[in-house]
């Protein structure tokens, strides 16, 4: 009787879901008009390509709903974005409240289903960053996630799967870099699912128009949570991940940082010419934080040094540090030995000694740069546009260290009338600044950071690689926390998130399972922050020769990050009793990596696991990390069966013959 409820169910959600919202008069939202949920059938309504657009009684309200369909093996994948606009040019509209862009009930299995739900925790700088979070849902039952800091996988990440049993289920990804919420209410016969922004009760004024948060949304039919993930990774990678003027993905970047802005010209010249001496595989040089303000003496030693936040917002370069008024030696000799150059630069963010600030106060709340006031979006684009235009940035990195939702709290209590409305603008201010860089800089890679990955959307997914997902993994930390976390990270989130890494200082020289739990995708190390090495003292030659060796295998495994990712073990926790593996497949190379770990504390000595795309009919070249060779059946390749000592891993690059 189950199978039967299951194929009738899921009938059911294809028919009364995708269908109606991208055919019928009737869009997946909620919200109060006047203080009376609006009923849509009373509202005028047209269809343009796929863009559905209602407007109200009144003349003045519209919105609009783009419905985008993409097709991943056979699971589809909708996208929704939503605005409204003000049509008239002398009216305000009335009150819109309780805005859900997504608001839908999706039928249960069976009547009086208890179902799941599953997350992960967000990035608060801590060893349980990204770990796993499943509640229970039983009838008469609601839970929520939300984001009220305003940082979009700060408390939680926007990326939540309802799972009606192992191989059903929905899930949902919701773009907004801001405060979020989800409710999930079991009614025993439905989930009603509601997905908008923290809070919203606004009027818009006379030809004002907003954008709403998008959701991602797929059935998952017949699959695995954990085969999902490998579908929708994909689905990342072919609609959804940056790509080049060409159209080419952009791929992740291997980093050497000189550390902070404030290191002088010689001093970065000198950690450039080690990876060139050393021919370390890096494709990418990262100067980060410390190189602007007014002219001002500082300490060159340490990581962006004590004044990194005294001047943001202060976007002339320091003179002092650097004398030509501009990063052109450093930017010069990195392009000229044929990497990239990577520039940091929080434009979010303004403190009180910024000269714009004399001019215009106007242009922030608190320490908030206003990108919903035009003429302050104007200034931060001409400013840093001119930087990126001057110094050939290839890689350009925004951070946001502040957490914005107090401050739109306190704009939403002076302005009742208008709750919600300076996220809105902020949001869409953000996205105006990256999509316009793009458009102007076509090639260049956008990196995100927001003290670690705080910021870790769809949306921003769509724009931006993320190579400081916690920051946790700065500086040495008790025991095996930081590698576990690395574990975590990569394993937890690349479905999610293809392109991320992490700073490398953490790792002691020498320690293989530590630095292979932290490298992900992309890595980026600071020479200085090991004992100050290049800037105050030479590395031994066991160093470097560690550094090269590790760097090499890092370097060779980043192509296959560009295929199809499997998670080889559930979904990991910082528990030390477990194991850790993934794997990362090229299909049209016949070709990849796989990784297992075996935490210090585990009890197991020996696991099988089971492959992705493996040919059973076919042979394997099998090149172990250790240096060890040999041919396989395919069918010994498909259930690899691994045997490790604890706090140990195994490392194999496989290649179909």
């Amino acid at each position: 009787m189950k199978n039967t409820l299951t194929a009738f169910s899921l009938a059911v959600l294809f028919l009364l879901t995708i269908p109606a919202i991208a055919q019928e008069q009737v869009p997946p939202a909620s919200f109060l008009y006047n203080g009376v949920p609006v009923n849509f059938a009373t509202f005028d309504y047209q269809l343009i390509n796929n863009e559905q657009i209602f407007t109200a009684p009144d003349g003045n309200l519209q919105y609009k709903v783009l419905t985008e369909k993409a097709t991943v093996g056979d699971h589809d994948f909708w996208n929704y974005r939503t605005s409204l606009a003000n049509l008239s040019e002398s009216e305000e509209t009335k009150i819109v409240s309780e805005f859900y862009p997504f608001d839908f009930k999706f039928p249960l299995m069976e009547m009086g289903q208890t179902v799941s739900l599953n997350t992960l925790r967000g990035s608060l700088c801590s060893p349980e960053d990204f770990i796993p979070v499943a509640v229970e849902l039983k009838p008469y039952e609601t839970c929520s996630f939300s984001t009220p800091s305003g940082r979009s996988s700060n408390e939680c990440m926007p990326f939540i799967e309802l799972n009606l049993d192992e191989t059903h289920g929905l899930f949902f990804a919701i773009g907004w870099t801001g405060s979020w919420k989800t409710r999930f209410a079991n009614d025993g016969e439905c989930v009603h699912v509601q997905i908008g922004i923290d809070n919203t009760n606004f009027k818009l004024l006379p030809g004002e128009n907003v954008i709403q948060p998008s959701v991602t949304y797929a059935i998952r039919d017949n699959i695995t949570r954990r085969e999902f993930k490998t579908l929708f990774h994909r689905y990342m990678m072919e609609y959804r991940v940056p790509r080049d003027a060409d159209g080419k993905i952009i791929p992740p970047i291997l980093a050497v940082a000189a550390g902070g802005g404030n290191k002088t010209p010689e001093m970065m010249r000198q950690v450039l010419q080690y990876v060139i001496d050393n021919k370390m595989p890096f494709d990418t040089y990262w100067v980060d934080a410390g190189w602007y303000g007014a002219p001002h003496e500082d300490e060159n030693y340490s990581n962006c040094g004590p004044n990194w936040a005294r001047y943001v917002g202060d976007w002339r370069i320091n003179t002092v540090t650097h004398p030509t008024g501009d990063l052109l030696p450093i930017a010069n000799a990195v392009h000229k030995a044929g990497m990239k150059f990577l520039l940091w630069f929080e434009p979010e963010r303004i403190e009180d000694n910024a000269p714009i600030l004399e001019q215009y106060p106007e242009y922030r709340h608190r320490n908030l740069l206003d990108l919903g006031n035009p003429e302050a979006l104007k200034w931060i684009q001409n400013t840093v546009y001119g930087i990126i235009e001057k110094h050939k940035i290839d890689v350009y990195r925004e951070d946001f260290n502040l957490d914005p939702g107090p401050v739109w709290e306190q704009l939403d209590n002076e302005n009742p009338d208008r709750v919600g409305m300076a996220e809105m603008k902020h949001v869409a201010g953000l996205y105006q600044f990256l999509d316009d860089m793009r458009n102007r800089f076509p090639n260049i890679l956008q990196e995100n950071c927001a003290s670690g990955g705080r910021r870790i959307d769809i949306e921003m997914v769509s724009r931006a690689h993320s190579y400081c997902r916690s920051d946790y993994y700065i500086g040495p930390k008790p025991g095996d926390s930081a590698f576990l976390l690395g574990q975590i990270a990569t394993l937890n989130t690349t479905p999610y998130l293809p392109f991320q890494g992490c700073e490398f200082n953490c790792v002691p020289v020498g320690d293989d399972y530590a630095a292979f739990s932290i490298i992900s995708s992309g890595t980026v190390i600071t020479p200085s922050d090991f004992d100050g090495g290049i800037i105050k003292r030479e590395f031994s030659p066991d160093e470097t020769a560690w550094f090269k060796k590790v760097f090499d295998v890092a370097h060779r495994m980043q192509e296959f990050y560009l295929g199809d990712f499997y998670q080889l073990t559930d979904e990991v926790s910082a528990d030390n009793t477990l194991w850790c593996a993934w794997q990362c497949d090229r299909d049209d190379l016949n070709e990849g990596f796989a990784i297992a770990f075996r935490r210090a504390d585990s009890t197991e000595n020996e696991k099988i696991l089971q492959l992705g795309n493996i040919d059973p009919d076919a042979h394997y070249e099998i090149e172990c990390y250790n240096g060890e060779s040999k041919t396989v059946k395919g069918t010994e390749l498909a259930d690899w069966k691994v045997n490790l000592e604890p706090r140990s891993f195994c490392l194999i690059f496989y290649k179909k013959k």
